[in-house]
């Protein structure tokens, strides 16, 4: 009978410990998800205000330099450069924004879980 109620016992904690693991696992979803929603929030957030700012600024220089080239000419000066920071930005698309997010996301999902 001693027998029966020590294997009871160690399925009752089994049990037990396997639960916690799964609230844990939970926990540990949860935090990532948050943290993950924080970053698209932040970058969200200082795009939308990144590209007004560039709206105003490229405004700001058509009107200076209409005074030089002419209104028609000042458009398209600034239309080029921004053309030309776009084509940047694709060219160096991987430097700048693929690997960051990367390194991000491994430092969160993996990196994380190997130094436990």
């Amino acid at each position: 009978m001693e027998h029966r109620s020590s294997i009871e016992e160690l399925v009752s904690e089994l049990r037990r410990y396997v639960d916690l693991r799964v609230q844990r696992t939970k926990f540990i979803v949860v935090e990532k998800c948050v943290y993950l929603l924080a970053i698209l929030a932040f970058v969200g957030i200082a795009t939308l205000f990144i590209g007004i700012a560039i709206c105003y600024l490229s405004y700001s220089f058509v009107h200076l330099l209409q005074i030089y080239v002419g209104a028609i000419v000042a458009h398209v000066l600034v239309s080029l450069v921004l053309l030309l920071v776009v084509l940047l930005l694709y060219r160096q698309r991987r430097d700048w924004i693929l690997d960051p997010i990367a390194r991000v996301m491994t430092r969160l999902l993996i990196d994380d879980e190997e130094s436990k």
